[in-house]
């Protein structure tokens, strides 16, 4: 990112940050050590972390393993709409991505992130070519308070990312209160300097009960392991849990199995077992 291509783009970005975002203020929870947190609805993990992920601060999220990107990033977002919803409504929130990333994950997709629960009118996205450039980036959208998050997505294991440069993110975000999340969905180490730090891979979903033996898909499910927990108010080191996301909600729980309905019974004996989905040829 050129100085030109700064001088014009930061200037317009804070001017769609104040339209879309000049009439509510995120609210979060005290946490028992006096930091702002976001709960994330789950209550073992928000137990872990003192009452849900800190305000102004850096999480990071990767993937268990080379296969889970889509998890993590699944995983990332519904942590960004927690953070984006912290008041009632959702706030505008910035997604820094390097090139590299998008050519490797995909892009963001309008109506998957609405179906996830996200405003796609709120999602404002920076793409650059070299990491430090989405650092920089990244840093200069932590400044703006009117932010509900900003999401940071480098590629692999830049030379760009060392401690110096994780030290200014984690500063800048607690100076204004805006979270950062960042997405390494091709990395293999992380700097030092997070709050938290999260492994996360595919789970298991359980098919909705609205469409009975039709439907074989569900809810996202994550397998996430809290790796690093460095946040006040916390009450231990780490865990893990299987969460599923409730996109109606917007909010991470533990998965219950759906009740099975019994069959009615009448007058002239106990109904009959329900007609299966489908039958064999022949």
């Amino acid at each position: 990112m050129s100085a030109p291509a700064n001088s014009v783009l930061l200037p317009a970005l804070r001017d769609r940050v104040a339209a879309i975002g000049a009439d509510g203020r995120a609210r979060a929870l005290e946490a028992p050590g006096g930091a702002p947190v976001v709960p994330l609805g789950h209550a073992g993990a928000d137990r872990m972390l003192g009452g849900g992920l800190r305000r102004g601060a850096v999480h990071e999220v990767r993937p268990a393993a080379a296969g889970d990107a889509a998890a993590a990033t699944g995983f990332a977002l519904a942590c960004a709409a927690r953070f984006s919803r912290a008041g009632g409504l959702p706030r505008p929130w910035l997604w820094v991505r390097q090139d590299l990333a998008g050519r490797e994950t995909g892009e963001p997709y309008g109506p998957g992130l609405a179906a996830f629960g996200l405003d796609p009118g709120a999602l404002m996205i920076v793409a650059v070519a070299d990491a430090r450039d989405v650092l920089r980036a990244a840093e200069e959208g932590l400044r703006c308070r009117a932010l509900g998050l900003v999401m940071v997505e480098p590629w692999g294991d830049p030379k760009a990312l060392d401690l110096t440069a994780a030290r200014r993110l984690a500063l800048t975000a607690e100076a204004s209160g805006v979270p950062a999340l960042m997405l390494r969905t091709g990395a293999h180490a992380g700097p030092p300097g997070a709050a938290t730090r999260w492994s996360v891979a595919a789970a298991p979903s359980r098919p909705l009960p609205s469409l009975g033996r039709l439907s074989g898909l569900g809810r996202p499910a994550f397998a996430a392991a809290l790796e690093r927990l460095r946040q006040p108010g916390c009450i231990g080191e780490g865990g893990s849990w299987t969460m599923e996301w409730d996109p109606d909600e917007h909010l991470l729980r533990d998965p219950v199995a759906p009740a099975r309905a019994r069959p009615a019974a009448s007058a002239d004996g106990p109904a009959a077992p329900a007609e299966p989905a489908f039958r064999r040829a022949g």
